[in-house]
């Protein structure tokens, strides 16, 4: 359902809704005596009664005496807490590893009603066809889907190759077919404040459109730099690493979407920036995932664990509901639908146990009891994907001789290097002096020095100079005869090699070549792990559940390897994503972006 939808449905049942708020009508939902945490005013009501009608509210308050019909299903809440559904406005269903589908019925359960996902993970490697087949399967989910139109693939034109280009005119046609929402993230924040044409006439597709435009704000220029991408129209910003910045973006109108994600866990960052100003009206402020694996969903939850985690350092509870809520809701512009518990509104409601752990009891969506205990309490059928969706890994097969990286000289040269940040999306540069042996650069894992290639894996031709890079990569600790390969590669996905060995990264590479993309683990000349994942190069179509268990592997066979990070996975897949401070790596080479300077080429030996 959009939201025109909707208003639609809403405006056929305005004067049943007035009946059932007058007591002349049943509603078809009542929920009784619960205590109602009201995210207008900030108060909790106890003892208050929910009416709903057709998926609507009616009624809200003491509903004594009002009638109830036949078909009236009664939920006796007995104190518990009535909470609205939860809105994530920031997300990416590919990073969940399974299709969405699957990603509904993980959710669901845990309380999140609203999803905003920004799908260019699927649209890098498939371009516009990729944004109507997502409209497609969410056809019919009890979940509202409020998608987002990529408007960056590639990230940075010239800079990278994705498997498609968006152009304004592709933009402007979702919205006029209604596949889309609203505006996902701006990442070519360089484009934006530097006037770039074609970056400026995809917003402005969205400015006629009405619609919110989402953005991504990396830069240390809170002045100049941060005014030209909010004056250029972007309501939203999830790129916050400190409460500084994310203070600077709320004093400009800017909503703050803390991330706390599977491996991106700024939210304690950025929650100083309310706890030290207690005073402060803080409706600028929401919450998102943006990035969670299956395995959290399965052992955490969705956004509802991002609400606890608020809770636990220290927001008070309602002013935390708040940001997952109403919120939420306003910075879609969607409050009139979405957000809270108030007459008008769509039924998403939860009932909840407590206001710490936010044990959910019941979900409801649309007014259909969704899932209660933890378990779903509807069917959500599997979508038919076309044969050219599961097709998507297009490279030759790979042979140890691929990844030697020549050398210049004899002599000890100086080399640039990535180093990888666990827990965080952007990378240091650092350079490293290396020795030669027998005319090539290599590996050496007991200096934590592994080797990182980018391969075009996409269906459209391409130069053979831009097909491959290769570059040395810091802070994974790989062990000898190691390599790890993915085709998750933010954001062109093209295929993704990190290893201490030529032969081992050859063999992860083909091992993705012949499963149609996922991930893999290779050591000692033998496959440890691998997670399949055959829609798009992107997505498994097993459920949550069953991703969880194959990532868990991926996991625990890279640990073995001798990487100790939590969700590394999510933090290799960022290599690649060119619009992050401040060394990373594309098909066609190594790109810097440090100082507020706009992006540019380096080269692997610094003169």
């Amino acid at each position: 359902m959009t939201y025109q939808d909707f208003l639609n449905h809403k405006a056929v049942l305005s004067a049943d809704l007035a009946a059932v708020a007058m007591a002349r009508q049943a509603g078809d939902l009542i929920i009784r005596k619960g205590r109602l945490v009201n995210v207008h005013t900030g108060m909790i009501e106890d003892q208050t009664d929910v009416i709903a009608f057709k998926g609507i509210i009616a009624f809200v308050g003491n509903a004594d005496g009002y009638p109830v019909g036949k078909n009236t299903k009664i939920i006796n809440a007995d104190g518990r807490y009535i909470l609205p559904g939860l809105i994530d406005s920031h997300m990416h269903v590919e990073s969940s590893m399974v299709d969405l589908a699957s990603f509904a019925s993980g959710i669901l359960p845990h309380g999140t009603t609203t999803i905003c996902p920004d799908i260019h993970e699927m649209t890098n490697v498939f371009g516009l066809k990729a944004v109507e087949l997502f409209h497609k399967t969410a056809a019919h989910i009890p979940l509202n889907v409020l998608a987002a139109m990529p408007v960056c693939v590639p990230s940075i034109p010239g800079m990278e190759d994705a498997g498609s280009a968006i152009t304004a005119s592709d933009v402007g046609k979702a919205y006029r077919e209604n596949w889309v929402e609203l505006q996902g993230e701006q990442m070519n924040f360089p484009g934006v404040i530097y006037g770039d044409p074609n970056v400026h006439a995809i917003g402005g597709e969205s400015l006629r459109a009405g619609r919110v435009m989402t953005g991504h704000y990396s830069s240390p220029d809170l002045a100049g730099g941060l005014n030209s991408f909010i004056a250029s129209g972007m309501t939203a910003c999830h790129e916050s690493t400190s409460a500084r910045e994310a203070l600077a973006k709320a004093g400009r109108g800017m909503y703050v979407q803390q991330r706390y994600g599977s491996a991106w866990l700024d939210l304690p960052n950025l929650l100083p920036a309310l706890l030290d100003n207690p005073g402060m009206d803080s409706r600028m402020f929401t919450m998102v995932t943006d990035d969670v694996t299956p395995l959290t969903i399965e052992e955490e939850g969705h956004l509802i664990r991002v609400l606890r985690e608020a809770v636990r350092l220290g927001v008070p509870p309602v002013q935390a509901l708040q940001m997952v809520t109403l919120n939420a809701a306003q910075l879609l512009e969607k409050e009139r639908w979405i957000g809270s518990v108030a007459p008008g509104r769509a039924a998403d409601i939860l009932i909840v146990n407590n206001l710490v752990d936010f044990k959910v009891q019941s979900v409801f969506s649309g007014g259909i009891l969704v899932a209660e205990k933890g378990c779903l309490k509807v069917e959500i059928p599997p979508y038919d994907y076309p044969d050219w969706s599961l097709d998507s890994v297009h490279i030759p097969l790979q042979k140890a001789g691929d990844f030697v990286v020549p050398s210049p000289g004899d002599e000890e040269l100086t080399v640039r290097s990535i180093r990888l940040v666990p827990g965080m999306v952007f990378t240091r540069e650092e350079m490293l002096c290396l020795v030669p042996r027998d005319g090539q650069l290599r590996a050496d894992f007991s200096q934590d020095l592994a080797k990182v290639c980018v391969i075009y894996r996409h269906e459209k031709s391409i130069p053979v100079e831009d097909r491959r890079s290769i570059a040395f990569l810091k802070g994974l600790t790989l062990r000898e005869n190691t390599a790890y390969a993915s085709t998750v590669s933010h954001d062109s996905h093209n295929l993704l090699v990190v290893g201490t060995d030529d032969e081992a990264m050859a063999l992860a590479a083909n091992t993705l070549k012949a499963s149609g993309g996922g991930l893999v683990v290779v050591q000692d000349g033998s496959v440890q792990a691998l997670m399949p994942l055959p829609f798009a190069g992107l997505m498994s179509l097993k459920s949550v559940s069953d991703a969880a268990l194959e990532l868990k592997g991926v996991e625990t066979a890279l640990r073995e390897a001798g990487c100790p990070h939590d969700s590394v996975e999510m933090t290799i897949s960022l290599l690649g994503l060119i619009v992050l401070p401040e060394l990373h790596l594309s098909n066609k080479g190594l790109v810097q972006m440090k100082d507020g300077a706009p992006p540019c080429f380096v080269p692997l030996f610094p003169e």
